[in-house]
């Protein structure tokens, strides 16, 4: 066998495979003045190690050799990931239709019988290095497209402003986690959040600021949810968190947590420092009155918030009208099992959630709650 190392200056390569040298050296003599590179393995383990080591450009393959034949080796390289859209040829001197139907029925991509005319080999050769341009760009084709469709799915998922799930996405969480806790009777709560006063500062700083403002409260949001707790941006300045299999009072234990983190927070530091503060509302099925819906769900969370505006804001009000304060003592230090890390009732670790390109689908406009 003749090991030739990867080729770098551009030459097609030529893979034969058959246990007469004199094929090899009667192919090597007719192309390799014509800018091919021949390579040659003497048995089919030999061909099959040296076809996925060099990724030859078309592989010529005797039909009829000791051991493992042409046929059997064929279906390897087809159904090899490494070797399966290099184009096989191969080499018989089997003339009868039946040899053909086998050797095709194989996955051979075409049959040469011996003994050989070169203009025959040069066309055929030709014809499946074509062939094998075509199918490297039609795969180059369909990767960009994989990956056009992943960007896209999570284009139409994420928020562009806050990395955090868009409304749309939401929606959906929110529904399939409601059929899921009706199913198996857990509980299911929803928080929705408020920036205190962010029209204030968006006419002071301008819209920019405000951008930034909303993608620092997402950090905070996003360092207080669990991995099983999907937050979203709901719309404007308003937030919402999907918790899954969690009671009322660990919901409002959440919300207080992110409440308090965004108080403590200096928001626009490096340019136009400013507190701000948070109001939170916190529904809970099947203990919430009235909900008995995803929409009552959101509704009740909903409203909760506005009871909560108008308490005098920076506060966590419940469906029940409840002040968050008076439902839980702050939180203690969470264990590794709740999902949350280290901490205690101060502010939440701030984790920055991957931020997506994305046009947000418009949201109902939330209530003014300013």
């Amino acid at each position: 066998m003749k090991e030739t190392p990867a080729s770098g200056d551009g030459l097609k390569r030529i893979l034969v495979i058959d246990d007469d040298p004199e094929t090899a050296r009667l192919l090597r003599s007719w192309f390799e003045s014509k800018d091919y590179e021949i390579l040659d393995a003497a048995g089919a383990v030999e061909g099959l190690k040296l076809a996925a080591q060099t990724e030859p450009d078309i592989i010529l393959l005797d039909i009829r050799m000791p051991g493992m034949d042409g046929l059997a080796t064929a279906r390897h390289l087809k159904i090899d990931a490494a070797t399966r859209s290099i184009p096989v040829v191969l080499l018989t001197a089997c003339r009868d239709l039946a040899a053909k139907v086998e050797a095709f029925a194989s996955g051979a991509d075409d049959y040469i019988t011996k003994p050989f005319e070169f203009e025959d080999v040069d066309a055929r050769v030709r014809a499946m290095l074509r062939k094998r341009e075509l199918y490297i760009k039609l795969e180059g084709t369909v990767r960009d497209l994989q990956a056009s469709n992943k960007q896209l799915e999570e284009l139409l998922v994420v928020d562009e402003k806050t990395g955090l799930y868009n409304y749309r996405q939401f929606r959906q969480k929110i529904e399939e986690e409601w059929l899921r806790a009706e199913r198996y009777g857990t509980p299911l709560s929803l928080i929705m959040m408020d920036l205190d006063d962010f029209k204030s500062l968006n006419d002071t700083f301008g819209h920019l600021a405000g951008d930034r403002a909303l993608q620092e409260f997402a950090t905070l949001v996003a360092g207080g949810a669990r991995a099983t707790d999907q937050a979203a941006r709901y719309g404007g300045e308003e937030f919402a968190i999907v918790l899954p299999h969690t009671s009322g009072s660990m919901a409002v234990r959440v919300a207080e947590r992110i409440r308090e983190a965004a108080k403590q927070f200096v928001f626009l530091a490096d340019e136009n420092p400013t507190k701000m503060t948070v109001s939170a509302g916190v529904a809970t099925f099947p203990s919430s009155p009235g909900v008995d819906s995803p929409e009552a769900l959101i509704r009740a969370a909903d409203e909760a918030l506005y009871r909560a505006k108008q308490a005098g804001k920076d506060r966590v009000v419940d469906a029940s009208g409840r002040d968050g304060k008076a439902i839980e003592k702050p939180a203690p230090s969470l264990s590794k099992s709740d999902g949350r890390g280290g901490g205690t009732g101060g502010a939440a670790p701030a984790r920055r959630p991957k931020t997506h390109k994305v046009r947000d689908p418009a949201p109902p406009s939330p209530t003014a709650r300013r």
